[in-house]
């Protein structure tokens, strides 16, 4: 194993460093499985597999739920071992070994991924090797250099030192993610957005708060990251699984009868009149999933850059549990909404996660792993759509993040209302 090792070590240089293809050429071809299985890449890289196409479903199957799934509770569809790694080998390499013989135990002699002799030492006198160790300290240095800049938030010079980062490690997605941050510092602003406050997000240099332009709907950044989706209380929520989001912004609370009204010209909600003299500034409800997306429409055709749309059940999920108090709050004991910006923010500064209404998500009710594709389809799509956060007059076991409902999408609730995501936007020109 040790030599092997250095055999693979010596090759991840070769194709980092001065190889003859673009550097990380095989991470791009290798695609989703090279977020987790680096060595493997790394290994079938340097085969003839690679140079022949044959990949990793080639051999593994498509495996889209071990994808989706990256608490590996779901495994891939093909895992040959022993003796099943040879018929395997054999549905290509139909012929017996031209040095052996034999057409079985064929990882007595080759890596089942590299193709390559694992008892071979590696050479260690390779100029490459010095070349590249060269350039990835100098990558360390420039990436150190520049961390110092962000901290004294000289965007132009940590810009300058990241840029000189990628190109010793190009394509590194450190160095490209804080050359963007510096970007967006350098450059704030965003089409459809209003800045509001100094705050900005010290991972993506996007600003916190924002607020939509000619409609002064006020939204917040959800940086993104990986969470636990589902759990085991409820039947619905399994299983718990492993989901990464991306960072998108969130409305800070629900959309108000007022907002609605200002867009859609009417107010379906059950709640309003002389009882409620508040109501403009109470969620507007009765709203069908339908409804939600005939608003976000609008949206999208009055503020510039568009982008707004439901959140994904796994974005609404993430957001709740990254600023809401812990699961098994209290119920409300209420007759009607409160105000949507009642109770004070979470710590991400979102108003009314659990409880109020439950608001509509673009997801459909679908059996976990929760895959980001589910929700994306026409909206002429047949099927139930989930609702997060529980409403006014439910029990506190419901006032869960990971709680599921779901509905029709043409049905219209008094306890049913929405919040709006949006896409990050482009910066202005």
């Amino acid at each position: 194993m040790a030599r092997l090792s250095a055999v693979i070590l010596a090759v991840a240089f070769q194709l980092a460093g001065v190889a003859q293809r673009p550097q990380g050429q095989e991470f791009q071809e290798a695609g989703v499985c090279a977020r987790c299985h680096v060595i493997s890449v790394v290994e079938w890289g340097m085969s003839a597999h690679r140079k022949a196409g044959t990949g990793c479903t080639s051999c593994h199957g498509a495996s889209v739920g071990h994808v989706s799934d990256e608490r590996n509770n779901v495994k891939p569809e093909r895992m040959p071992h022993g003796g099943a790694v040879a018929r395997l080998c054999a549905d290509c390499h139909k012929d017996a070994c031209p040095k052996s013989g034999r057409k079985a135990a064929c990882s007595d002699c080759h890596h089942v991924h590299a193709l390559v002799d694992p008892n071979k030492q590696a050479s260690s006198a390779d100029p490459r090797l010095e070349e590249l160790d060269t350039r990835w300290q100098r990558f360390s240095r420039l990436m150190e250099e520049g961390g110092k800049l962000l901290a004294l938030e000289q965007w132009e010079q940590a810009r300058a030192a990241f840029r000189a980062s990628l190109e010793q490690k190009s394509g590194d997605p450190q160095a490209s993610e804080k050359l963007k941050l510096c970007e967006r510092r350098l450059k704030p602003d965003l089409l459809g957005f209003e800045i509001t406050g100094k705050q900005f997000e010290d991972k993506t240099g996007l600003a916190r708060k924002v607020r939509v332009v000619g409609l002064s709907i006020p939204m917040v950044l959800v940086a993104g990251g990986s969470f636990e989706m589902g759990s085991e209380r409820y039947a619905g929520s399994k299983p718990v699984h492993t989901v990464r989001v991306g960072a998108f912004y969130l409305g800070e609370h629900e959309i108000t009868q007022a907002e609605w009204k200002m867009l859609m010209g009417s107010n379906p909600s059950a709640h309003q009149g002389t009882r409620f003299p508040d109501a403009d500034q109470m969620p507007v409800e009765q709203v069908s999933w339908q409804d939600a997306q005939a608003f976000v429409r609008k949206l999208n055709e009055r503020v510039q850059g568009g982008g707004f749309r439901l959140p994904a059940e796994a974005e609404w999920e993430f957001a709740a549990r990254a600023g809401s108090p812990a699961p098994g709050i209290s119920g409300r004991d209420q007759l009607a909404p409160r105000l949507a910006t009642a109770g004070g923010p979470d710590q991400l500064g979102l108003y009314n996660m659990l409880g109020n209404v439950w608001e509509w998500c673009s997801s459909m009710q679908r059996p976990y792993p929760f895959d980001f594709s589910d929700g994306r389809e026409s909206a002429s799509t047949a099927g139930l759509r989930i609702l997060k956060g529980g409403g006014f007059a439910d029990p506190g076991d419901l006032l869960d993040p990971a709680f599921r409902h779901a509905e029709r999408q043409d049905r219209r609730m008094r306890w049913n209302g929405l919040r709006i995501a949006r896409d990050v936007p482009a910066v202005i020109p």
